[in-house]
């Protein structure tokens, strides 16, 4: 649902832009997939994708922590638009897909159940290439 205050068919978005930063030091600590599901939370928020920035510092400056943002970057371009075209919650891809509910309820969408079918099988890709560079 558009905030008409901020929204206009046809105008500019007026919301103002958000910059989120994620910070982490040690992968042993806090493993990668954490962080992951975190910036992937962050970027399929409800508001315009040209508004939300997100920024990871690793004080540490683990080559994990990089292989894994980077293979994150990839599969964000698929899980994002998921999410914002099915409103999907909670937008952590671990946490939706372990979900013990029936996830065709309140969904009418005829092409929900093919692209969450299809969406699975991405996530599942991913998480196996995340922990190949683990």
């Amino acid at each position: 649902m558009k905030n008409n205050r901020y929204e206009r068919e046809g105008k500019p978005s007026e919301l103002a832009p958000v910059d989120v930063f994620v910070s982490t030091v040690d992968p042993l600590k806090e493993p990668p997939i954490v962080t992951a599901n975190t910036v992937l939370s962050i970027l399929g928020v409800d508001y315009p994708v040209d508004k939300v920035s997100c920024y990871v510092s690793d004080d540490g400056a683990a080559m994990l922590t990089f292989e894994v943002m980077s293979e994150t970057s990839e599969f964000a371009r698929s899980w994002v638009p998921f999410c914002k075209k099915f409103s999907i919650e909670p937008r952590a891809p671990e946490m939706y897909f372990a979900q013990k509910i029936d996830y065709l309820k309140d969904k009418v969408h005829p092409a929900f159940v093919k692209e969450r079918r299809a969406m699975k099988v991405c996530a599942i890709e991913y998480v196996s290439r995340v922990f190949v560079c683990v």
